[in-house]
């Protein structure tokens, strides 16, 4: 990778982790704890589509497919932002406000993990999406579409570093203290 792909990946990165970040920090958990899931469903399947619509269209126009995987990326990361929204309304709720953050990560981990799983799929879908336009966009030579290409790349850590976040890479990261504690209050 140029210098320049390595910066606009990172841009990628960037813009979308501090997003996904914005978004569950500053939203309203309580509605997204209700009505979350069905977003998440909504943007989900349209991001789904999005990828189905884009590999029929590489026999046709090779571009067009990319930019439809940088999109469906796009959605299937807002759909993860928003299930993990939730989650975090429903570890908020399960836990008190002196609880020390382990003890609130866990409780977020068991919470996307059982009551928001869109929030895994929905990240694991938007990684496919973006991976699939990296690959695509790495060998083109139009210089727009290797741009795209370039914050796919970026995309696509950013939907591992939310996957890590959700506490995917880590086995039996919830104790059953903690999911007690959100049982209860869900």
């Amino acid at each position: 990778m140029s210098p320049v792909a390595s910066g606009l990946a990172v841009v990628g990165w960037a813009v979308l982790t501090v997003g996904g970040y914005a978004t569950i920090a500053s939203s309203d958990r309580r509605w997204v704890r209700e009505h979350g899931p069905r977003w998440t469903l909504w943007l989900g399947a349209l991001a789904g589509v999005l990828i189905a619509v884009a590999a029929g269209s590489f026999s046709v126009w090779e571009q067009a497919g990319v930019y439809l995987l940088a999109v469906a990326g796009v959605l299937g990361y807002t759909a993860g932002a928003t299930a993990a929204a939730g989650a975090a309304g429903l570890a908020d709720a399960a836990t008190n406000d002196g609880a020390p953050f382990a003890r609130r990560v866990r409780a977020f981990w068991y919470a996307s993990a059982v009551y928001f799983r869109g929030t895994r799929a929905a990240f694991a879908l938007a990684f496919l999406a973006f991976a699939l336009a990296a690959i695509v966009a790495g060998v083109s030579v139009d210089p727009l579409l290797r741009t795209v290409g370039s914050f796919s790349v970026g995309g696509a850590f950013a939907c591992l570093t939310a996957l890590a976040a959700t506490g995917v890479f880590i086995p039996g990261g919830y104790d059953e203290d903690a999911a007690e504690r959100v049982r209860a209050t869900h």
